[in-house]
């Protein structure tokens, strides 16, 4: 395999989101949260592995070191960021025929060109192979060019397009919610499930194809501490959305990830806010969906963790629209395990699937009536020890041309109640939509 030369440089602090509006038309990607220690944006692509089957993300973790191995340094020096590479996945291992075929089931990604920022400074890279008869000087010479005509368009003032408005709303058949979500409690009320997660979709078509960069901005103004990403393969087709949920982040021995579930809507005003965060707090039905996920992750985290802590009582997690249940777990992994590790254990955990998992995975394979995708599924990035930080891809939306698909799912339990988690769905899934559209959250 030939060798990949990366060059990076220091830059002034720029918005990641510059990079993607000068890439237009190439592949584009981006992660960024203000929990995270890591933010990338990049452009085009110099090495990918992908993965597939039940054990593709353990596939990824195993596709990391050679990806590294091929990176060559050029010009080393203090300060300056070894390169990372972002991943992600589909929900499930494969996916049905149909508007998510330009993504793999999984994959890890070097981008050609990137823009990152760690520890408060921003840093340039690029990636790439040499040129027929070009030496490693020339190579040098040759990206040390490009990297500063690219820091000089990043540095040129962007207009922020106008917000856009929906031309057309198609909710789901709230009739074929319904009796999906009976056929799931008649499910759990027969033994074969605790808990699944359904999911829906509200298509909306769009007057014009919506500026990502600009609606990216937007969600960190309107959720900054939330995962905001964009995964675009082909032109056109894009994945991205703004998650509250961190799947898990390792750093060195220790890790930290995290249970949400439970919700229930914001108040209008501070007193009412309080007193719906309280009934969530005594919630029966919101705290056993809760009690679900935190205990598989901890199961799924004793096997790979010396030690494992959590929060006695979840704690009530405030988003603009919406407030969750949320308890904080953390601790310290065996040696060598690592984060695309720990992620094959997790993903996918009761608060997007179900319990048990198998069961609750094949009734949505069978009764939820779309495909999946990425919708769910586990992205983020991954370093040369193997650190990583990864987000759990709700919130989220596809957009194909002037066609936005947006997803919304609600934990199911023996007492669920259709037409609350019919609003919990549609609450989740309008915040990505008015946020386009610079509506009120």
């Amino acid at each position: 395999m030939k060798p990949i030369f990366h060059f990076s440089l220091a830059c002034p602090p720029l918005p990641l989101t510059n990079l993607l509006r000068l890439g237009a038309g190439q592949p584009r990607f981006y992660f960024e949260s203000r929990q995270s220690p890591l933010a990338m944006a990049g452009l085009g692509l110099t090495a990918r592995q992908l993965g597939a089957g039940p054990a593709r993300f353990a596939a990824l973790g195993i596709s990391t070191p050679a990806i590294f191995e091929r990176l060559q340094l050029l010009n080393p020096q203090q300060g300056l960021p070894q390169p990372a590479l972002l991943a992600g996945g589909g929900f499930f291992g494969d996916f049905l025929p149909g508007e998510w075929d330009s993504f793999p089931a999984a994959a890890l990604l070097l981008p050609r060109v990137t823009l990152t920022r760690q520890r408060g400074q921003t840093f340039l890279g690029l990636n790439d192979t040499a040129q027929p008869d070009e030496s490693r000087p020339q190579v040098e010479a040759r990206l040390r060019r490009e990297a500063l005509s690219w820091l000089e368009q990043l540095s040129s003032s962007f207009a922020a397009e106008p917000p856009l408005e929906a031309a057309a709303l198609e909710e789901s058949d709230p009739a074929a919610w319904q009796s999906m979500l009976n056929q799931a409690i008649s499910r759990i009320a027969a033994g074969e499930m605790q808990k699944v997660v359904l999911a829906r979709v509200t298509r909306a078509r769009l007057r014009f194809a919506p500026s990502l960069p600009d609606w990216l901005d937007r969600l960190g103004q309107a959720c900054p501490d939330c995962f905001r990403f964009l995964f675009e393969f082909a032109p056109g087709q894009a994945f991205l959305g703004a998650t509250p949920e961190r799947l898990i982040s390792v750093r060195g021995a220790e890790f930290c990830a995290a249970a949400l579930a439970g919700s229930i809507r914001r108040g209008a005003l501070p007193a009412e806010d309080e007193t719906l965060a309280q009934e969530l707090l005594a919630s029966l039905k919101d705290q056993r969906e809760h009690g679900f996920v935190l205990e598989q992750i901890r199961a799924a985290l004793a096997p790979l963790a010396e030690s494992l802590e959590f929060d006695s009582q979840p704690q009530v997690l405030r988003l603009p629209n919406i407030q969750h249940l949320r308890t904080r777990i953390g601790g310290r992994l065996r040696p060598g395990v690592t984060a695309l590790e720990a992620v094959q254990a997790l993903h996918p955990t009761p608060a997007v699937g179900g319990t048990p998992g198998p069961a609750a995975q094949a009734f949505l394979r069978r009764r939820e009536g779309f495909e999946r995708g990425w919708y769910a599924a586990p992205l983020g990035w991954v370093n040369h020890s193997g650190d990583g930080d990864f987000a759990v891809a709700i919130r989220s939306a596809l957009l194909r041309g002037e066609e936005l698909s947006l997803f919304g799912g609600a934990g199911i339990v023996a007492d669920s109640d259709p037409r609350k988690e019919w609003e919990e769905t549609g609450l989740k899934m309008r915040f990505l939509l008015d946020v386009l559209q610079e509506a009120r959250i």
